[in-house]
């Protein structure tokens, strides 16, 4: 039986580094699809177990999941598609209409509260007849929006593919679920011991409570948004709602919707149903995103609420929509290493991870 040497072993370690790094430097385009996987995976794994006691097919709860997820997407994105075009042809005939016959200063402007002569005077002056509605209007550069668009379809593009190999990667860590799970946590207590699993676990935990903070409270945000903006006139309600759950996982995305809702209010001349559902709105939004969204997210992992805030809004800044799931898992493995540190002196200690800060 051969021995290996101390300078194979390193060798070994060296040729490891290099061949992952080479792997992470070919798939590197790759990699958010892999984590997006991951995250949907983690997601939905109450769904997998309910649909695993009833179909004890691996494969096929596999593909019903990965349709689902599928489904999920493309039918609000739908909705939303054919909503925007509907709407641009109508601003597109409103634009054209504008540029013939000017653009009357319309009642709403008489009932603002303040600012009522100014808007009437800009009104006046650069859209109420034809000639200055046809040379506002012909400040649009065309060809800017050209290249806007080229760019646009060239990022739809890649957000496709991406997209179809996220489901690709999905199905497989459905189907492999457990395969891969223990080879994660064999590899996992191999390299770190026993702080390897707590660490797989507390990670585990952080990305289950940011889909349930974001996608649920999300989803939940979005309804009553849409019966908000439905009781208070707002021109398309349901899509509004629907936006507003999608802006909602977003830190700060749903004021965006509530300034667009409240303009649609104020041209209609409602002032009042525009304060009330401005004032309800941004309540609502305040109390899920300072108090519900943390206490959910930190809840699982028993992370502090400023820490939630910082691996919610420093991921965004740093890794985009992403960063929403990945960088509170990010602060939970770090706050478990600082209280194993704190409680034994050393991270990984037997009774660390039981220990409260």
């Amino acid at each position: 039986m051969q021995h290996t040497t101390n300078a194979q072993t390193r060798a070994r370690v060296v040729l490891a580094a290099i061949i992952a790094a080479a792997a992470l430097w070919i798939g590197m385009a790759f990699v958010p699809a892999v984590l997006w996987a991951g995250v949907l995976a983690i997601g939905v794994e109450p769904v997998r177990l309910w649909l695993t006691e009833r179909l004890p097919r691996p494969t096929l709860v596999a593909a019903l999941l990965t349709l689902g997820v599928l489904l999920v997407v493309l039918i609000p994105l739908s909705i939303a598609i054919s909503q925007a075009v509907i709407e641009a042809q109508a601003a597109a005939a409103w634009i054209a209409d504008a540029r013939s016959h000017g653009v009357p200063v319309p009642d709403w402007v008489a009932r603002l509260p303040w600012g009522s002569s100014e808007v009437r005077a800009w009104w006046t002056l650069h859209l109420a007849t034809p000639e200055a509605a046809a040379a506002e209007f012909g400040k649009l550069d065309y060809s800017l929006w050209r290249s806007h668009s080229g760019a646009l379809t060239h990022t739809l593009v890649r957000r496709v593919v991406v997209f179809a190999f996220t489901l690709v990667v999905l199905f497989f860590l459905l189907r492999d679920r457990d395969a891969i799970v223990r080879q994660l946590e064999r590899g996992a207590t191999r390299a770190f011991g026993d702080a390897g699993n707590r660490l797989g676990r507390q990670i585990f935990a952080a990305v289950r409570g940011a889909v349930d903070g974001m996608v649920l409270l999300g989803l939940a945000q979005g309804i009553l948004m849409a019966i908000l903006f439905a009781f208070g006139g707002v021109p398309h309600p349901i899509l509004l709602g629907l936006f507003s759950g999608f802006a909602s996982i977003i830190p700060f995305g749903l004021a965006v919707v509530l300034v667009l809702a409240l303009l649609l209010l104020l041209a209609k001349g409602a002032v009042m149903a525009a304060i009330v559902v401005g004032t309800i709105g941004y309540a609502l939004n305040f109390v899920i995103d300072h108090f519900l969204r943390p206490s959910l997210i930190g809840g699982t992992t028993r992370l502090p609420f400023v820490w939630v805030l910082i691996g919610i809004l420093g991921g965004v800044e740093t890794i985009g929509l992403l960063g929403l799931f990945v960088g509170p898992a990010v602060m939970a493995a770090l706050v478990l290493l600082w209280r194993e540190w704190v409680a034994d002196g050393d991270i990984g200690g037997a009774e660390a991870g039981h220990t409260a800060p």
